[in-house]
């Protein structure tokens, strides 16, 4: 009988740097694209993204869409604060599949 729950060894995993920004989406984006070679289910660990910049939200989104074009199932480990807040004030929370936050009051 087959295993029906998913395990840990069933994802192709991405660790997400501190910083998304235009400076590493080079490197993140091959990342993305190896990620998707292998057909496998993908899990991003963000949680410690400390900051994340247009360019980089541009790469995690059209990898998502990518892995849904592909029928890949992508997951976020523990999306930080500071991601959901840099996609929802872009507007990209939907197409990320994060949460959304509430814009924090300062």
């Amino acid at each position: 009988m087959a295993n029906e729950t998913a395990t840990d060894m069933d994802f192709f995993h991405i660790e997400c740097a501190e910083v998304l920004d235009i400076s590493g989406v080079a490197e993140f984006h091959a990342r993305c694209l190896e990620a998707l070679g292998t057909k496998q289910s993908l899990r991003l660990n963000a949680s410690q993204v400390d900051r994340a910049d247009t360019a980089a939200l541009q790469v995690l989104g059209a990898f998502i869409q990518d892995a849904n074009t592909r029928q890949q199932v992508v997951q976020w480990e523990a999306p930080s604060e500071a991601l959901c807040q840099s996609a929802a004030l872009l507007g990209l929370s939907e197409i990320l599949c994060l949460p959304i936050v509430a814009e924090s009051s300062q």
